[in-house]
């Protein structure tokens, strides 16, 4: 295949390559050196330029995934700027020329004809965005559709850790599914209620009286909000009292999602808890301010948005991805970067966006702030 992409080079740029320049311009957007117009093998890696998958096998991926090999290989030529292969041609275009495109953009708009709808209750098009992305959709992994491994989200920022449930909540169908998210934050259904009419709230305190409170104010509704004392909760008291409730016309799947402060660690209590959400059908996500090796361990999906760079947790496998997420998590330029880890997946970097407030929700949510201060 690499006697084409220097056809195809030889044939956009005439008067720029020669034969043996055009193989070297290819050779180096690969990463190496030399190839052999005979063999057409490549030689001599370069090293630090990036590993590109032979285009056989790249053409197999879908286009998205050969974009993110496109976008190596023009790296790769704009690294080698001691050793100039490109002879005045910009390596956009080169690469475009390589693979058989008129240019770069052509190149874009290719990848772009293969979307991926990540807020979908359709089964292939999230096993589409899985193989894609090497990871499940926030659908499944914090809401529950067609899953339940359970999820621990680290994020040290309330206010965010907020926001990113809400915007799912938001931003996703929820037919057939049903999500309690329980908070100790007398705010924590501000944004929602602005945002959206169909997630009622439910205040007071977890007693006798709880469960038949909490299914009257969810009604007909797929999502509750439960807003509860601060105290210290156990897990499997949580999973007990909403597990009628989560069962109700929800054959896709049920989600109770654990925002609290206090939060007790037994490893005796978390095992009794998961195991019962587990046979119940439900997905347990909890979220945390810091790292913990106890929810670690018992829980299939991590996620982390950050943490105390002074933790001392001294679990070896979580504390290798802590690690390996540092140079990387945290809210910047708008977006809430953060770490996906699974079994199945390994370490996934990825990132979501922060909906902005306009300023008529943000009147509102203050408005709203004032009348419950008052």
């Amino acid at each position: 295949m690499h006697d084409i992409q220097v056809a195809r080079l030889r044939s956009k740029y005439p008067a720029e390559f020669t034969t043996e320049q055009a193989a070297m311009a290819v050779a180096r957007a690969y990463g190496y050196r030399s190839l052999d117009l005979n063999t057409l093998e490549l030689s001599d890696p370069v090293a630090g330029l990036q590993y590109v998958r032979p285009y056989a096998e790249m053409l197999k991926q879908d286009p998205v995934h050969q974009l993110m090999d496109f976008m190596r290989m023009s790296l790769n030529l704009s690294l080698s700027q001691n050793e100039d292969v490109r002879r005045g041609v910009p390596e956009r275009n080169i690469v475009a020329a390589m693979c058989g495109f008129s240019n770069f953009d052509a190149l874009l708009n290719y990848a772009r004809s293969d979307p991926v709808d990540p807020n979908t209750t359709d089964r292939d098009m999230l096993a589409k965005f899985q193989g894609r992305y090497g990871y499940y959709a926030p659908i499944q992994y914090l809401l529950g559709r067609y899953v339940h491994e359970h999820c621990l989200v680290i994020q040290p920022d309330a206010e965010k850790a907020q926001r990113f449930v809400d915007q799912e909540v938001i931003l996703n169908p929820l037919e057939n599914t049903k999500v309690v998210i329980l908070r100790d934050d007398p705010r924590g259904a501000d944004w929602l209620s602005v945002m959206s009419r169909n997630v009622p709230s439910l205040r007071g305190e977890l007693d006798a009286t709880y469960e038949d409170r909490a299914l009257k104010a969810m009604g007909n509704a797929n999502a509750l909000v439960s807003l509860v004392e601060p105290a210290l909760y156990s897990l499997p008291d949580l999973v007990a009292a909403h597990s009628d409730l989560l069962a109700k016309d929800s054959p896709d799947g049920r989600t109770l999602i654990v925002d609290v402060q206090r939060l007790r660690l037994d490893p005796n209590e978390l095992d009794t808890g998961f195991a019962a959400a587990t046979e119940s059908g439900i997905h347990v996500v909890v979220i945390v301010r810091q790292p913990n090796a106890d929810l670690w361990k018992r829980t299939g999906i991590h996620l982390i948005f950050g943490f105390d760079k002074d933790i001392q947790e001294s679990y070896l496998e979580m504390d290798k991805y802590i690690g390996y997420a540092s140079p990387y998590v945290g809210f910047k330029r708008g977006k809430m970067q953060y770490l996906y880890h699974s079994e199945q997946s390994g370490g996934r970097f990825g990132a979501m966006d922060l909906i902005p407030d306009d300023e008529k929700t943000k009147s509102l949510l203050e408005r709203m702030k004032d009348a419950i201060r008052g």
